[in-house]
């Protein structure tokens, strides 16, 4: 009976073998692949999204986590996405080697075209992951795969936290610096609008801005008689937030500047940024004031804060038409409100300084010029007439008010002169120039860098770094904060004197100066406005 008992055995041990080499036995990974996502993606914000130092990186598409979770170390360990009909396949980075237990972490910040910003429709659209190692075999290639939404250009989100997640009005306003992508004062439609209203409305001196409180409250005027002659209707408060649970409000469609001057109607917050907009395109700081239910426009000049009711031309739940006088009395009335509880703290009240917070990386979209939307603009400027805004009241009111709000920690302060022209990121191929100012002849310049280091000398040399890039080289000196220096380059040599001051976990450099041969002709200008800098 053993002779029969142990043969079988060995033949079922067999089987046994045999049946389980079919059996499809799942491979255990090395790498696990983690994945936090944004919730959706704005176009009118895709250059945001796109730089990695935009208000300190905070806008991503997703951060990938990728662990070792095998025995041995991995070389050069790739992660690269693409989004099928915008991104096509692009290598975030590759790791020298990972070793077990390790593990890495990995941002994208995607950089859609500028076409983008032509989406007039929402979708759902999807990202595709790959992660691999030199030496993986094709079965070891980590997939995966996630959906987003992908908004149309003027939907605008006041927050991106989830609405379980809400725990203050600081989550409410999570957003507000992205309001910022809706101003846009290099449109050229903004641009032919805001010349028409300096000739038609504002003629004579009152065209011109200065840095008297006076000149600009004329011209923030002005932009209400604007509005107010054209017939332009208020379409109501509905959009901002008035309540932390007030989930519907939280997403809205925000009309860009251009499509409420043609439109002929904006809600408040479109007309907020429609003044933003002129403002900065006419060389004013513009500001935008965030209450409950409710925003308002203004401008910051010389350390003092102005404000107007933009909504007292017409429309919803209006009692009648403001007069500009009776708007910017208002607006300043709301100001002081305003900053009675922003000074005790009230998270309700907050602003947006947009030349700032343009600073900081958040910048509007590139739109093109329209022949239809111009001749638009022509209609409604015919229907200006000849009376110039403002009057003797503009004195007087920017005398009995005018509000002073703390500045922002680290926030950038220096007198521009008059005329001078402010360019946002003017050189693509330099993120780290965040803006540039320009005198009318074109010489003397003012330029912004903003580096995310505290040391200065590695900070001249990230500069030296781009600049050779483009051919340029630097020489400097530094004496504390004070900089002196040459930029060379195929056009010439370009003399300056700058100053580096504390930005966040970083250094912002502002420099000043002109081509060698005229900079000892303009140096009590130069001389002027390095000693502004703070």
């Amino acid at each position: 009976m053993k002779k029969i008992k142990y043969p079988m055995l060995l033949v079922g041990m067999g089987l046994m073998l045999t049946l389980a080499s079919y059996i499809p036995w799942e491979k255990q990974r090395e790498l696990d692949l983690q994945i936090e996502k944004a919730g959706f993606i704005m176009p009118a914000a895709h250059r945001v999204y796109a730089d990695p130092d935009a208000l300190d990186g905070k806008y991503y598409l997703f951060k990938a986590k990728i662990d070792n979770r095998g025995s041995r170390t991995l070389e050069d360990v790739t992660l690269r996405y693409r989004i099928p009909g915008y991104i096509d396949w692009t290598e975030l980075e590759v790791s020298g080697q990972l070793f077990p237990g390790q593990s890495m972490v990995v941002p994208c910040y995607p950089k859609f075209n500028d076409d983008i910003t032509e989406k007039t429709t929402s979708s759902i659209e999807k990202v595709e992951l790959e992660v691999s190692w030199d030496g993986a075999d094709e079965d070891d290639i980590v997939e995966e795969d996630f959906k987003f939404k992908l908004t149309n250009r003027n939907e605008y989100a006041y927050t991106g936290i989830k609405r379980e997640e809400i725990s203050g009005w600081a989550d409410v306003y999570d957003n507000n610096a992205l309001i910022a992508c809706f101003v846009t004062p290099n449109d050229p439609v903004v641009k032919y609008y805001t010349q028409n209203l300096q000739e038609k409305i504002l003629k004579g001196e009152a065209a011109s801005v200065t840095r008297k409180p006076e000149d600009g409250v004329r011209f923030l005027t002005g932009i209400y008689e604007a509005t107010r002659k054209a017939h332009m209707v208020y379409s109501g408060t509905k959009g901002i937030p008035q309540r932390t649970d007030d989930v519907e409000s939280m997403v809205q469609q925000v009309r860009l500047p251009r499509e409420v001057i043609t439109g002929n109607t904006g809600l408040c917050i479109e007309l907020s940024t429609l003044y933003a907009s002129i403002l900065s395109a006419a060389g004013l700081d513009p500001v935008i004031y965030f209450i409950p239910g409710h925003a308002y426009p203004g401008f910051r000049m010389n350390g003092q804060y102005f404000a107007i009711e933009a909504t007292g031309i017409s429309g919803e739940g209006l009692g009648g038409i403001a007069s500009a006088e009776e708007a910017f009395k208002k607006g300043q009335e709301q100001l002081q409100e305003f900053i009675q509880r922003s000074q005790m703290g009230d998270p309700r009240y907050t602003l947006v300084d947009i030349h700032l917070i343009n600073q900081q990386g958040v910048t509007s979209m590139d739109l093109k010029d329209d022949a239809s939307l111009r001749k638009k603009v022509d209609e409604i400027a015919a229907r200006w007439g000849a009376d110039e805004a403002g009057g003797n009241y503009v004195q007087d009111m920017v005398q009995r008010t005018g509000g002073n709000i703390p500045a922002p920690k680290n926030a950038l302060s220096m007198t521009i002169p008059t005329g001078w022209q402010i360019l946002h990121r003017p050189e693509p191929q330099l993120p780290m120039v965040t803006a540039q100012v320009v005198a009318p002849d074109q010489m003397t310049t003012v330029t912004i860098y903003d580096l995310r280091t505290t040391d200065l000398q590695q900070a001249m040399r990230y500069i030296n770094q781009g600049f050779s890039q483009l051919n340029m080289s630097l020489q400097y000196q530094a004496n504390g904060n004070a900089i002196s220096g040459l930029t060379y380059s195929e056009i010439g040599t370009f003399k300056w004197i700058g100053k580096a001051l504390p930005r966040g976990q970083g250094m912002r450099i502002v420099s000043i100066g002109a081509p060698d041969f005229l900079y000892q002709q303009n140096s009590n200008l130069i001389n002027q406005v390095y000693n502004t800098i703070r």
